[in-house]
């Protein structure tokens, strides 16, 4: 049963696509911190629930940053140009613009600490040997998949 990618894991694949050859792999890390859970019961169909929201501090440390071979800029229009693209709505969760440190370690290297508000969603998908127990039946957690209709037939009263 799979998981779905979190927020955070696409905006450091993300970068660290875009810095494919400056940085190497191992040296950007990630986690979250400081979160909040908020409590959000939504039947989505299909037997899956949207039970909460994450909205937490996600941190992206780069070591070893180029900063001298690649404009420290053009990093941080990577950050701006993802989080436009995304379309996640930044605003009506309230989620604070990115901070970013860049500590110049040598005249070649810094170490750049982004600092981001993210927000994801916990959705629930039944399962027999789930390991979330929620409304007497048995979870695992993923998108809950959503049928939109293709075709919409509407009678009006008193027309053919």
């Amino acid at each position: 049963m799979s998981q779905t990618i979190t927020q955070l894991q696409q905006l450091t694949n993300f970068l660290h696509s875009s810095l494919k050859g400056a940085i190497h792999a191992n040296n950007i890390d990630a986690w979250q911190e400081r979160g909040t859970l908020i409590i959000h019961n939504q039947d989505r169909g299909q037997d899956g629930y949207a039970v909460a929201k994450w909205k937490h501090t996600a941190v992206i440390a780069i070591e070893n940053f180029p900063h001298r071979r690649v404009n420290p800029y053009n990093l941080l229009a990577m950050v701006s140009a993802f989080l436009i693209d995304s379309e996640w709505p930044r605003d009506e969760y309230g989620l604070d613009d990115p901070e970013i440190d860049i500590d110049v370690v040598s005249k070649d290297n810094a170490t750049v600490l982004i600092d981001v508000q993210l927000i994801d969603d916990i959705e629930l998908i039944p399962a027999d040997n789930g390991p979330v127990f929620f409304n007497g039946e048995n979870y695992y957690v993923s998108l809950a998949p959503i049928s939109i209709a293709e075709d919409v037939n509407v009678d009006i009263k008193g027309q053919p």
